[in-house]
Order: structure tokens, then sequence, then C-alpha cells
């Protein structure tokens, strides 16, 4: 199993292709992929975004949404 975890902030541009690329790797590895996303209470539509496409991701996923801005290490160890 192949366990990843990603901060995200002010990201909204960048996760469709995210998600996208994320799926390919998911195949790549047999569909032995887990995602844990951590939405540094990014001021941005990254979290709706993630919500929304995370529906339909072809591989385990956890969407955590932090009640302020902590920085990607708090986040990291959050995830």
């Amino acid at each position: 199993m192949l366990s990843l975890i990603i901060p995200v902030y002010k990201n909204e541009e960048s996760i469709a292709e995210l998600l996208g690329v994320l799926a390919k790797l998911a195949q790549e590895v047999n569909d032995k992929l887990e995602v844990v996303f951590v939405v540094d209470c990014s001021p941005d539509n990254s979290y709706m975004l993630l919500r929304e496409g995370l529906q339909h991701a072809p591989y385990r996923s956890k969407l955590l949404l932090l009640s302020k801005n902590f920085g990607s290490f708090a986040a990291i160890r959050a995830g």
C-alpha cells in the first residue's frame, strides 16, 4: 500500500491535474494507493474541488480541513 499525505493551500488551479495524476498512479500500483489531503484553511476553492473530485477517485482517500492556517508541516503531521 502506498500512502500519500498532501497538504493543500491555494491550489485550486492544479486540483484537477493532481487528481488525474493520482488516478494514473493508482493504476500503476494496482489500486494499492491511499491519499490524505489536508486543506490548511486555504482561502480559495481547493476544499470544494477536492470534495467533489474525490467522490469519483479510483483510490482510497481522506479529506481533512484545518480550522486555520497552521503551515505545511503541521498539515502533514495532521495527515
